[in-house]
């Protein structure tokens, strides 16, 4: 039995990453809201159907890269890493992949 296809979107983990400027290159500050609207669209198309994603740009230093939230409520990084457990998905890989597809997100909208 999967769960996959049972999990109503207010249930599905969001994933809230704040992608830096400096990751787009020394003008990636002119570029980088563009940039995140275009990686949203790229991540969402092709993610886990218990996944929702929101990339945006990291501005306040303080706030972490990445964050978890199930119903608006903020995950730990252990209770992320159960909820990806339950689909047979580690954290670790998870962050792994994440890394991947933003380079290749990079190199599609730089047309490289």
């Amino acid at each position: 039995m999967t769960l996959v296809g049972a999990i109503p979107e207010h249930k599905k983990m969001l994933v809230i990453f704040r992608m830096e400027p400096g990751s787009l290159g020394p003008n990636g500050s002119e570029y980088i809201k563009e940039f995140c609207e275009f990686a949203q669209i790229q991540l969402q198309a092709g993610a886990s159907a218990f996944i929702t994603w929101s990339i945006v740009p990291r501005s306040d230093k303080t706030r972490a890269e990445i964050e978890f939230q199930i119903l608006s409520k903020k995950l730990s990084r252990g209770k992320a890493s159960q909820y990806l457990n339950l689909f047979g998905e580690s954290l670790d890989s998870f962050e792994a992949q994440l890394e991947d597809n933003l380079e290749a997100i990079i190199n599609q909208y730089f047309g490289r």
